[in-house]
């Protein structure tokens, strides 16, 4: 014999497959009831994920962690922001070691985004305009408006939304 691992290989590929059938078979499935079974199955399979993920958003939305949080948490992990949001919800709900974890992931990311501070990322997804800017700049006592979108870049970063929001309520006459 010249290929005898080829042979013994194609032995073995055979016996799975009668053995396989056999199952079936026995198993009162026709090859159609089985298809069926497994479409069935991945349909269910994939209710299921929705499910899952459904829960895991909703474990984030009652959460205290904010839309803020997420932004941040989606560009230290490389994730959109809807993936950043499930990823929190399924930490949350594995328990407080992982929101332990969890809670210093959004240290590291703060940190990080503070360090590109200039760029305005979260200041040019927030709703707050230049008027804004401005009214907080005198109120805060900053020199000029850009200064004051430096500040509330940095408190959306550190979690400190509504202290901004309390601030320019206090600045607007």
């Amino acid at each position: 014999m010249k290929y005898p691992k080829t042979l013994h290989l194609s032995i073995l590929l055979a016996i799975a497959a009668v053995l396989t059938s056999g199952s079936a078979y026995a198993a009162g499935q026709s090859s159609y009831g089985a298809l069926s079974g497994a479409t069935a199955g991945g349909i269910k399979s994939h209710q299921s994920q929705q499910t899952a993920e459904q829960a895991e958003l909703d474990a984030f939305f009652s959460s205290k962690y904010t839309y803020w949080d997420a932004a941040q948490l989606a560009t230290y992990w490389g994730q959109n922001l809807e993936e950043a949001k499930a990823r929190i919800g399924r930490k949350i709900r594995w328990g407080p070691a992982d929101v332990a974890i969890l809670e210093q992931f959004l240290l590291d990311a703060r940190l990080e985004s503070l360090q590109s501070v200039n760029d305005l990322r979260f200041y040019g997804e927030s709703s707050y305009t230049y008027d804004d800017a401005a009214a907080l700049a005198e109120f805060w006592g900053d020199p000029t408006p850009y200064d004051a979108k430096l500040r509330i870049e940095r408190n959306l970063i550190l979690g400190n939304a509504d202290q901004v929001e309390t601030a320019l309520q206090l600045a607007r006459p």
